[in-house]
């Protein structure tokens, strides 16, 4: 009977799991922490999962693991954070896309031979295994889609950011420089002129750099293996669903079709604990408010002046107690802070002695933050860390602070701030509003995953927009027709007024020359 029970019960399990292939091609940290809390929650849920990435994933039975690291790759570690600084201060914002467009060739480049070229990866398509879902991530890694169509699954995308400008066609989602806020700088929801302008000039530059030198160099790549590959935008246009890692209360409402879902936080866990002994006895026993300072897995590459002005802020603010995420091993530091080279940073920023929060503003982070309820001063220094931050601003989150411009003072007249009660409270509402959901950001994923695995993609999540020519989708067609129609009933009213003016001026004439004759 206790066998009956048993075979019973996994046979349940078994027929409602999935055999899933998660490709992560891109070596940033940030990325692979979002990613991995979702491929580790499929596994538990005793999904078959199997996951290509650089870094390591939990040990669990369900889960298998196809490494791409050759080294110790890890894209923060490549950045210069000085050579960036110059750009920023000696270069005009097309400059500073074009040297953000020449770093994602880079990436994209590295990312799609180590992807495509891999041995087991090879191994796998070899396999003709099957698989219910694959889910690529959506960045500058469409080499993944190849991987997908040759394993002919249907396909997920994934994103660990907002939407990148080239991503916004496949999806059929409008990307109107009006009022969609861009991805590489400070517009905002509601951009000025000049931003509309700049948004413009930057998201066409920038699609065009992608279709015809980023993803032309993925293609090259790919076809040299597997030549009977399709375009890598056409196969990116069959994309069932996309998870994004955003959520209106912090990034405003977005106009998107069904195939886009909101999972932003998705990596928070609820009851996260501060392990650390010393760090816990530290924020328990604070007597005063306390600061949390981290700017990710690039602080390691900040320049000498940059620490040197922390530490300043540190030192001069003897009110507040400050914990550091830092490398700075060669500083002792006073005894309002507390420093370290690893953070448990969401546990940390849920802790009800912080009240503040200094950051690069990358998406986890800002996230984070407005869990918690924890104001935040920006300082942002890639990508979408300059969108994230005017977020926060616009939302009364906290405020941003130029990096070119960072030192002791504008730092500490950032922090008083922030520190005011209405950020405070205005934290707490957006935390509220941030949580207040049907379900949480994890199981809104499963459950799309689960669903487009289930019927083998979904087809009708698509909008009709993603198929349309461009000319169609931008009603050039219709509006050459009634343009023509227009003009053709105009010239057939002028030959009409001139036609009534000429019988008019010929009865006229007839008119004089009767009057003529009778004199």
């Amino acid at each position: 009977m206790k066998l009956l029970i048993f075979f019973i019960f996994y046979c349940i399990i078994k027929c409602e799991s999935y055999k899933i292939l998660a490709i992560f091609p891109y070596s940033g940290r940030s990325h692979h922490i979002y990613f991995t809390a979702l491929v580790e929650e499929l596994a538990l849920k005793k999904h078959d999962v199997t996951v290509i990435n650089y870094h390591p994933v939990p040990a669990l039975p369900t889960l298998r693991h196809i490494s791409l690291q050759e080294g110790k790759e890890n894209s923060s570690d490549d950045v210069n954070i000085e050579e960036h600084l110059k750009v920023l201060s000696n270069s005009d914002f097309l400059t500073v896309a074009y040297d953000g467009a020449q770093a994602f060739k880079h990436l994209a480049h590295t990312n799609c031979k180590k992807l495509i070229n891999n041995r087991e990866v090879r191994e796998l398509i070899q396999s003709e295994v099957s698989f219910d879902i694959v889910i690529v991530e959506q960045f500058v890694t469409d080499c993944g889609l190849a991987v997908a169509y040759k394993l002919n699954a249907p396909v997920i995308g994934m994103t660990a950011h907002i939407l990148m400008s080239w991503t916004y066609s496949r999806l059929g989602a409008p990307n109107h420089p009006a009022y969609v806020p861009n991805h590489f700088f400070a517009s905002g929801k509601k951009p000025n002129l000049w931003n509309r302008i700049k948004s413009a000039i930057i998201n066409f530059g920038m699609n065009m750099y992608y279709a015809h030198v980023i993803q032309k160099q993925d293609q090259e790549i790919v076809h040299a293996v597997y030549p009977d590959t399709p375009l890598l935008e056409e196969l990116g246009k069959n994309i069932s669903l996309l998870l994004i890692n955003q959520y209106f209360p912090l990034t405003g409402s977005r106009l998107h079709g069904s195939n886009v879902v909101e999972v932003g936080g998705m990596h928070i866990k609820e009851n996260a604990q501060i392990e650390d002994k010393r760090l816990k006895t530290f924020l328990d026993n604070a007597d005063r408010d306390v600061v949390f300072i981290s700017f990710g897995s690039v602080a390691k590459n900040f320049p000498q002046k940059i620490i040197n002005e922390i530490k300043n802020l540190i030192k001069s603010n003897g009110d507040i107690l400050f914990i550091w995420k830092s490398d700075a091993s060669d500083w002792e530091p006073p005894t309002n802070a507390y420093v370290d080279k690893w953070m448990p940073q969401k546990a940390i920023l849920c802790h009800p002695k912080v009240v503040a929060f200094i950051t690069h503003s990358g998406m986890l982070s800002t996230s984070e933050a407005m869990y918690c309820g924890v104001p935040i001063v920006g300082v942002p220094l890639f990508g979408d860390q300059f969108a994230n931050a005017q977020f926060a601003v616009e939302n009364g989150l906290g405020v941003a602070v130029d990096i070119l411009s960072l030192n002791e003072r504008v730092l500490t007249d950032a922090l008083n701030v922030i520190l005011q009660d209405k950020y405070r409270q205005q934290a707490n509402v957006l935390s509220q509003q941030w949580k207040d959901r049907p379900q949480s950001p994890m199981d809104t994923a499963i459950f799309w995953i689960e669903y487009v695995a289930k019927y083998k993609g979904v087809e009708n999540l698509k909008p009709s927009s993603v198929d349309l020519p461009m000319y169609q989708y931008l009603i050039i067609d219709v509006i050459l027709v009634l343009g023509s129609v227009f003009l053709l009933l105009l010239f057939i009213i002028v030959k009409i007024i001139f036609l009534i003016v000429k019988i008019n001026s010929k009865q006229k004439d007839l008119k004089k020359e009767k009057r003529k004759k009778r004199d």
